[in-house]
């Protein structure tokens, strides 16, 4: 298993074996530039300055050799990330000046259509919810995400046209909420027995369930803390609904 650590080691790389630190900066981005940039835009920045420092800041880890002080044995991967972001945010309004879009390195940034989705909940948070401080903000954001990937690698595994059906037609099972579909009806849905849509919401809870510790575990330093951090994540992902 790929841990965030191990990945962010690979960054070191970047003389010897440029594509593997290039291949690790992609992946740290894309596992980490959603709560990174919301914790930025509630930081009081627009759309365009959030996108630099964002930006600007996996540059600065590369380039600054920010990750390499840290012992890594202790602590969760998240408070790492956490404190060397405020650093970084803290330094960019002291000296007014940062670099734009990472400088002259190549832009990592998301799809538009997920960027303006995190755009959406970043205004719907700003008016609906009550100011959090710094670390609660983080971790719900990181919380967020976390589950988010687990869901769109459910979501790739279910993507022939039968098994998507059954996906779109299970998903609020896996999420909750109110206003959920009985079995019944979503058996109806599906043209299937209540019984053979049960055994299929058996499979894709427990196949949710692999996937979404598969993600925990890539952020901790050791594998015996995956259940300790799986329950932590309920716990913020519960306090902040």
């Amino acid at each position: 298993m790929t841990t965030h650590w191990s990945v962010v080691s690979d960054f070191a790389l970047e003389q010897t074996a440029p594509d593997r630190a290039e291949a690790a900066l992609t992946r740290l981005c894309r596992d980490y530039w959603p709560p990174l940039y919301r914790f930025v835009r509630r930081y009081g920045y627009n759309r365009d300055d959030a996108q630099d420092l964002t930006q600007g800041f996996f540059a600065y880890l590369i380039e600054k050799r920010a990750y390499a002080d840290p012992d890594r044995s202790k602590g969760r991967f998240r408070t790492f990330l956490l404190t060397l972001l405020k650093r970084y945010l803290g330094a960019a309004k002291d000296h007014k000046c940062r670099q734009k879009r990472g400088g002259g390195n190549a832009a990592l940034c998301l799809e538009s259509g997920k960027l303006n989705a995190l755009d959406r909940a970043c205004e719907d948070a700003l008016l609906t919810r009550a100011p959090l401080d710094e670390e609660r903000l983080f971790e719900r954001n990181w919380a967020t995400a976390l589950v988010s990937r687990a869901m769109d690698a459910l979501n790739d595994e279910y993507a022939t046209e039968r098994k998507a059906r059954v996906f779109a037609e299970l998903q609020p099972f896996l999420t909750g909420g109110v206003g959920l579909p009985t079995h019944e009806a979503a058996a109806g849905h599906l043209g299937v027995s209540v019984e053979t849509l049960r055994s299929h919401l058996f499979r894709l809870r427990a196949r949710y369930r692999a996937l979404l510790r598969a993600e925990v575990l890539r952020t901790v330093p050791r594998e015996k803390d995956i259940d300790d951090e799986l329950r932590y994540l309920c716990r913020v992902l519960i306090a902040t609904a």
